[in-house]
């Protein structure tokens, strides 16, 4: 096997691994919109897994020494630079999500049930917001 086809076939793992990547970061964002705790822990966990195979990938890549590129193999690593940046938008909107989402019920919280009106402050003396007491709620159904 040449450098040439060797190169090829690990950037078409690689292609085929980011996809899997970008199916299991959208079913993550459902996941948490749905509260489904089941499908996230075992979609975060198939997320490490694909990390690991996408990165040893990539270092097996680079220690391919290879000055010219195919035009194949120049398209792959193009499409796979694509699909980071889609790994990196998505990524970035769950996140944007989570902490909307986080401020949202930090206020509903706090008018629902006001904490001690003092401010307190930190060593450095920054002001330190505090974290809501327990609550529980009885639902009758």
């Amino acid at each position: 096997m040449n450098e040439n086809t060797k190169l090829t076939e690990i950037l078409l793992k690689e292609d085929a691994v980011m996809d899997s990547i970008l199916d299991a970061q959208v079913k993550i964002h459902e996941a948490v919109k749905s509260r489904d705790w089941f499908t996230l822990d075992s979609n975060i966990s198939k997320m490490q897994d694909l990390s690991v195979q996408f990165i040893d990938l990539e270092n097996t890549r680079d220690s391919i020494k290879e000055t010219d590129f195919t035009a194949e193999e120049h398209k792959l690593m193009k499409q796979i630079q694509s699909k980071l940046i889609k790994s990196k938008i998505a990524n970035s909107a769950l996140n944007d999500y989570v902490k909307i989402t986080k401020g949202f019920v930090q206020n509903v919280l706090d008018n629902v049930v006001p904490q001690r009106r003092n401010v307190l402050y930190s060593k450095n003396g920054t002001i330190v917001k505090q974290q809501p007491v327990s609550v529980v709620l009885n639902k009758v159904f």
